[in-house]
C-alpha cells in the first residue's frame, strides 16, 4: 500500500508540473490536476494542504532539478551557457515555473529560494575561478554574468509572441544554440 502512496504522489506531482506550467497558481484548477493524476482531491490534499503548498512542491521539484542538471566546468563558459540552454529546451516547465512564482507568490518560497540562491552561488564562484584561471574576462561581476547568461539562454523563450507561434524546428534550435554559445564566448572573453 505503501508503494500505491508513493506512485498516486508522484501522479499528482507530474499532472501538477503539467497543469502550473500552463496555468500558473491562480489559473490550474484542482480538479484537472486530481482527473489527470487519476486520483481524487481528497487525496491530493493528503499530501497538500492547499493549492499553493502544492504549487510550491513542484517549483522547489523543478528548481531541484534544474540545479542539478548543468554545472560551469573547465572554466568553460560558453559550454556551460549550451548545456543551460540544452536544458531550457528539454524541460522548459521549469522556466515557465520560475515565471509564475515571480508572477504569483508573495515572497513565500523560501524553500526553493535557498535552491537557486545554492545554485547560483556555486555558479559564481566557478566564474570567479574561471576568471583567476584567465578564462573569463575579469572585468565582469561574477554575478553580474551569471544575469547575463541566464537571460540569454532563456531569450527565445520571453521573445515577444512566442506562444503563438509554432514550437522550433531542429534547426532552429540548433541555431538558436549556437547563438548563445557565441554570444556568451565573445561575453565572457579576456
Amino acid at each position: 500500500m505503501a508503494r500505491d502512496g508513493a506512485d498516486t504522489q508522484t501522479r499528482i506531482l507530474d499532472a501538477a508540473r503539467t497543469e502550473f506550467a500552463a496555468y500558473g497558481l491562480a489559473g490550474a484548477r484542482i480538479d484537472r490536476i486530481a482527473r489527470s493524476a487519476s486520483a481524487s482531491k481528497e487525496r491530493m490534499y493528503a499530501y497538500y494542504p492547499d493549492k499553493k503548498a502544492l504549487f510550491l512542491a513542484v517549483l522547489d521539484l523543478n528548481l531541484r532539478e534544474f540545479a542539478s542538471a548543468v554545472v560551469l566546468v573547465n572554466n568553460d563558459l560558453p559550454a556551460f551557457a549550451g548545456a543551460l540552454f540544452d536544458h531550457t529546451i528539454s524541460h522548459p516547465q521549469h522556466l515557465r515555473m520560475i515565471d509564475w512564482a515571480r508572477l504569483e507568490t508573495d515572497g513565500t518560497l523560501t524553500a526553493s529560494l535557498d535552491v537557486v540562491v545554492g545554485f547560483r552561488d556555486d555558479q559564481v564562484r566557478r566564474i570567479r575561478a574561471a576568471q583567476d584561471a584567465g578564462a573569463v574576462d575579469p572585468a565582469w561581476d561574477p554575478m553580474m554574468l551569471m544575469t547575463v547568461i541566464f537571460g540569454i539562454i532563456s531569450a527565445w523563450v520571453h521573445e515577444p509572441g512566442s506562444e503563438a507561434r509554432r514550437a522550433p524546428r531542429e534547426p532552429e534550435i540548433a541555431d538558436r544554440r549556437a547563438n548563445v554559445v557565441r554570444a556568451v564566448g565573445r561575453l565572457c572573453r579576456p
